[in-house]
């Protein structure tokens, strides 16, 4: 194509682009969204202009679950949503796109890229083993049956969690009537493990053996009406929320973001003091 041609199809197509708007899109836990412009992305809090009304806002970026725009760049990713890729690249599933396509694969993996990201799938005795989709085409990914695993391990940490703690509370409680630390460490783990003979089981091991797996099928039968093995990601339409909040709790991510924020307080002083410093310089000069 010869450059004299170029130029009259750029000068041709330059109304459509004048035109032509970039939609940025946040995305909240609840599915229901805003049409904005934005203006920043500051550590705690996302400053943009809301498209319907005009104004001027700010949240804080705990509130959103992502941020896109329509050409494909993502500005923002919750931690909620990396951990629901993660959970997602341990099972086999299927996709269902924002056009209502349903996409079967064996294994997935997110790039987590900011522009264009894309999805890999895996899918085993197939003539096309491997596909890419890119990641905001997707409205919900449904992991399979096999992901209730998860189930079996919730179950489990949270009967291990909850003697735990009562065997903690015990061997205080028997320290402070014994005064012997050694004596009541001993006793609280006696009461929990089995003994040689079923007459000298300790007194809450049999509670254990029962909670463990009551507990399990709790977490099972949870998962199972509240269809936790469903993760959504794009709505479909600006009217229309997910039938569950894709927020998800997790003390680490907490704890992470805590640390996070005396990292940053610590490194804003730390220019703060800078810039005095040179403003000091500036002045004996």
């Amino acid at each position: 194509m010869s450059k004299q041609l170029q130029f009259w199809l750029f000068l041709f197509f330059l109304p459509a682009l004048i035109k032509a708007e970039v939609k940025d899109v946040i995305v909240f836990f609840d599915g229901s969204t805003a049409i904005a412009l934005i203006d920043s992305i500051e550590f705690d809090s996302l400053k943009y202009i809301d498209r319907d009304t005009g104004d001027t806002l700010r949240i804080a970026k705990k509130e959103a679950y992502f941020v896109y725009n329509d050409f494909g760049r993502m500005f923002y990713y919750s931690p909620s949503s990396y951990l629901r890729m993660d959970f997602l690249e341990e099972y086999g599933g299927y996709i269902q796109t924002v056009n209502e396509d349903t996409i079967f694969y064996d294994r997935i993996y997110f790039d987590r890229k900011m522009i264009r990201p894309q999805v890999a799938l895996y899918q085993e005795n197939e003539e096309l083993p491997f596909m890419k989709l890119p990641f905001q085409d997707i409205h919900f990914i449904r992991a399979s049956g096999s992901a209730l695993r998860k189930s079996v391990r919730n179950g489990f940490n949270t009967s291990l969690i909850s003697f735990s703690i009562a065997t903690v509370l015990n061997i205080n409680s028997k320290y402070k009537e014994t005064g012997s630390f050694g004596s009541a460490v001993s006793n609280g783990f006696k009461n929990l493990l089995p003994g040689f003979s079923p007459f000298e089981n300790g007194k809450q091991f049999h509670s254990f053996t029962f909670i463990t797996p009551s507990a399990t099928i709790v977490w099972m039968i949870y998962d199972i009406i509240f269809d936790r093995r469903t993760q959504y990601f794009r709505p479909i339409e600006r009217d229309i929320i997910f039938p569950r909040s894709m927020y998800k709790f997790s003390i680490n991510t907490i704890v992470d973001r805590q640390i996070e924020k005396i990292q940053y307080r610590r490194n804003e002083k730390r220019k703060e003091k800078e810039a005095e410093e040179a403003k000091k310089k500036q002045s004996l000069y």
